[in-house]
C-alpha cells in the first residue's frame, strides 16, 4: 500500500541563508532541475537516434515580496560592490510546511549568490526593510521529504 504523505501548502515557507531565517517572502519560485537528453547515432543505423542522459541543469529562484533582516542586507550589499569580483557564495534552505505547521519537505540549495534584486516600494507607513524580488543563482539543489 503507498504511504499517505501529509499535504503540503505552497504559502506556508520560510527561507534560511547561511543557517539564519533571514527573510520571508510572499513567493518563490524557480526550484527547477531539467537534465539534457544527448542524442547519438550509430554508424550505420540511420532510422533511430540512442537517447543517452546528459547533465542536469538549474535555474535560478526568485523570491518575490519579502522581508528580509539586516545579514541578509549586508550580504546583498557586499555581492553589489563593483569591487567585488568573487561572490560571497552562501548555502539556502528552503522548508515546506505542511497543515500542522511541521516542515514537511526541504529544498537545500548550494552555492547561492544573488544575481538581481529590486525594491523597496517606498511607503510612509511602513518601517521595514523591504525588497520586491530577489534572484539567486546556485550550483544545484537536493529536495528532501521530511
Amino acid at each position: 500500500m503507498a504511504e499517505i504523505v501529509s499535504r503540503a501548502v505552497s504559502w506556508r515557507y520560510y527561507i534560511e541563508i547561511g543557517g539564519v531565517t533571514a527573510a520571508e517572502f510572499t513567493e518563490c519560485s524557480g526550484l527547477t532541475a531539467q537534465r539534457e537528453n544527448n542524442g547519438i547515432t550509430e554508424g550505420g543505423r540511420t532510422n533511430y537516434e540512442v537517447k543517452l542522459p546528459g547533465r542536469i541543469s538549474y535555474t535560478n529562484v526568485t523570491l518575490k515580496r519579502g522581508l528580509i533582516d539586516l545579514q541578509l542586507l549586508d550580504w546583498l550589499l557586499k555581492n553589489a560592490d563593483q569591487n567585488t569580483i568573487k561572490p560571497e557564495l552562501k548555502n539556502i534552505t528552503i522548508s515546506l510546511a505542511n497543515e500542522s505547521g511541521e516542515t514537511a519537505f526541504t529544498w537545500n540549495i548550494f552555492h547561492a549568490y544573488p544575481v538581481k534584486w529590486s525594491g523597496p516600494q517606498l511607503k510612509a507607513d511602513s518601517n521595514e526593510l523591504s525588497m520586491e524580488e530577489l534572484e539567486l543563482a546556485y550550483t544545484y539543489f537536493q529536495m528532501t521529504k521530511v
